[in-house]
């Protein structure tokens, strides 16, 4: 297993959304999640090759890393961060877009306003981490060094720093991880647990597609999974150089969608 490590550095406070359904509280997690990541990672590339992907409310394609690329997800290292919730007026319809818009033609929705409560992550740097067996595709991404964009629900970051790819060892261990674990490693753990998604893939691309390729990616949806933060050290099989611990189990179920699972 080869390794990418990457330093996120954000410029404004962020929202990694964690109710996608809730309207009027808007909580965040307090890291990138892996799809978030895998978004931002695939944009970045796209943006470095002069394409500039659409988005849209209803029916968006979708743009991420391809199933041979795993995205663990970026996290606070420095216990320096802190999550601010504060008042914002939004609106109630939904699929509102006015706002939104570059060039402000007459408005003819509606304006029905609302007050939320939002939250903001606050942290210096974050630290991620990509994971593949194939070395060369994952080479593709030390190019978005430098590079940034909008991410999340709320908040621009960029990538200050790329280390690897580094070679990791399957190892057996007792270890504080580096990353989140599955809820079938947290039985009878203290912790705090979030839920996430993985991708549902509708195929799997060709190793020898560029990262910056413009077409969108081939998801037909979302899986949801329980994850969780630990404290402390935990004996596990981890994929290590020594230095980071990344959790195999976490990594088992992040691409159980690549598998077709």
């Amino acid at each position: 297993m080869w390794m990418l490590k990457l330093e996120i550095k954000p410029t404004s406070g962020l929202t990694f959304r964690r109710m996608p359904s809730s309207i009027l509280h808007i909580s965040t997690y307090p890291f990138l999640p892996p799809t978030t990541m895998s978004g931002f990672l695939r944009r970045l590339k796209l943006l470095g090759a002069g394409h500039f992907p659409e988005t849209a409310i209803k029916d968006p394609d979708y743009y991420a890393l391809p199933p041979q690329l795993c995205p663990l997800g970026a996290y606070p290292k420095a216990r320096g961060y802190c999550v601010h919730t504060t008042k914002r007026q939004g609106m109630k319809a939904f699929n509102h877009s006015t706002f939104s818009r570059i060039v402000g033609y007459k408005r003819k929705q509606e304006e029905n306003y609302q007050l939320h409560t939002w939250e903001y992550l606050f942290v210096e740097k974050l630290i991620g981490y990509v994971v593949s067996e194939d070395e060369e595709l994952l080479s593709q991404l030390k190019t978005v060094k430098n590079f940034g964009c909008k991410i999340g629900k709320e908040g621009y970051a960029f990538v200050d720093r790329i280390c690897g790819p580094t070679q990791l060892a399957l190892e057996r261990t007792r270890a504080e991880p580096d990353t989140l674990l599955p809820g079938t490693e947290l039985v009878g753990i203290p912790c705090e647990a979030f839920s996430l998604y993985r991708y549902a893939w509708e195929g799997k691309p060709s190793p020898d597609t560029p990262l910056e390729h413009p077409e969108p990616s081939s998801i037909k949806g979302f899986i949801p999974f329980v994850a969780g933060e630990v404290q402390g050290e935990i004996e596990l099989d981890y994929y290590t150089d020594g230095t980071v611990y990344l959790p195999r189990p976490f990594v088992d179920e992040l691409r159980k969608g690549a598998e077709g699972d």
